[in-house]
């Protein structure tokens, strides 16, 4: 469905009208697959995740985040993507319109950094060019293109790079809205000092997964920092691991230090409320695309810190987009159930 239809103008003149969209995004997950630049893209193509899509759309989440890692899915010595990944993007989107879901597709492992030359700005933006136009015309309330995720670079030098792809991308798409974060990994704290940018049609992205050390307790990913397991959330002191486990997990001692601290429902409920209230009032409007915890953390650790954030995020009018389905932070109870306790957050998410 390429031409302009009747839907497609509809979509076009409520565009204006960002809260409204933001609105309509309710509560989301993400689905951990294509950025997954270690497996090989002929493996990836093959996974059809159609039925997954149902199962979100029945548990009443209305957005799906599809992180991609775009440099895995190039033609040999060129930047232009391979049709398959094109074609697979455009059949997730067609299953997630026909089952009511938003779609937000992110570009994943860029090698942005500090002394990056206009070539690459030029490379990513044509990257996305070969997306943006394939879906010219399409689900401008309902598809969103996350630019960039989790930049490390200074912040400076991040706001005037993705200024320019901005402007690049643009340039061919009056309406599209697309989604940017701030420096270190989607910062909350750098999204406050980046402030907003010189455009109309955009959604302002913060991770959260703080406290580090309990949301990432035992990941293999992060060498000793979070090799530390069974913290409890919300802190409590009797509960904590056992003194000798601790001085020999490697885990960061200042990390440890702030635990009683940051480990709190007080604490969250702050980070949350003075970026929104910083974005509210310079009109950023503010979504959450990654928000989760790690499934080695106890059972009712988990279930508190979901409870806790989505909750608060909700009440401050800031829609999450959980990390993830159905991988290493997976929110599924069993094969095609999410757990039971998100039920409520997403019945109020959708209202």
């Amino acid at each position: 469905m390429f031409g302009v239809s009747l839907s497609t103008l509809s979509a076009k003149l409520r565009d204006d009208n960002l809260a409204d969209i933001k609105k309509n995004l309710g509560g989301g997950v993400n689905i951990s697959l294509f950025e997954h630049y270690w497996t090989t893209p002929d493996f990836l193509y093959q996974e059809d995740i159609s039925g997954k899509l149902n199962n979100i759309a029945k548990a009443g989440f209305k957005t799906v985040r599809i992180p991609v890692a775009f440099d895995n899915f190039l033609e040999p010595k060129s930047f232009n993507l391979q049709p398959q990944i094109i074609s697979k993007l455009k059949d997730i989107y067609n299953t997630c319109a026909a089952k009511r879901l938003n779609l937000i597709i992110t570009y994943h492992y860029g090698k942005l950094n500090n002394n990056n030359s206009p070539g690459e700005i030029e490379r990513i933006s044509w990257m996305w060019k070969q997306i943006q136009r394939q879906f010219s015309g399409q689900g401008y309330s309902s598809l969103f293109f996350e630019l960039y995720n989790e930049p490390v670079m200074n912040g400076i030098l991040w706001k005037k790079t993705i200024t320019t792809i901005i402007q690049n991308l643009r340039y061919e798409d009056k309406s599209r809205i697309y989604i940017i974060g701030a420096v270190n990994y989607n910062s909350l704290d750098e999204l406050n000092v980046m402030g907003r940018l010189p455009d109309d049609k955009l959604f302002y992205s913060f991770h959260f997964y703080e406290p580090f050390i309990f949301t990432h307790q035992g990941a293999d990913w992060t060498n000793n920092k979070t090799a530390l397991l069974k913290l409890p959330y919300p802190y409590k002191k009797s509960r904590m691991p056992d003194a000798v486990f601790i001085e020999n997990s490697g885990t960061n001692d200042k990390e440890l230090s702030r635990y009683p601290h940051e480990a709190t429902h007080e604490y969250i409920r702050e980070r949350f409320k003075t970026i929104a209230e910083t974005c509210l009032r310079n009109n950023m409007p503010l979504i959450c695309t990654e928000v989760g915890v790690i499934k080695l953390a106890d059972r009712k650790s988990r279930k508190n810190y979901l409870l806790d954030v989505t909750g608060d995020l909700s009440n401050l009018g800031v829609q999450a987009i959980l990390w993830d389905y159905d991988d290493k932070f997976s929110i599924k109870r069993n094969d095609i159930d999410i757990e039971r306790y998100l039920h409520k957050w997403l019945m109020k998410s959708k209202n």
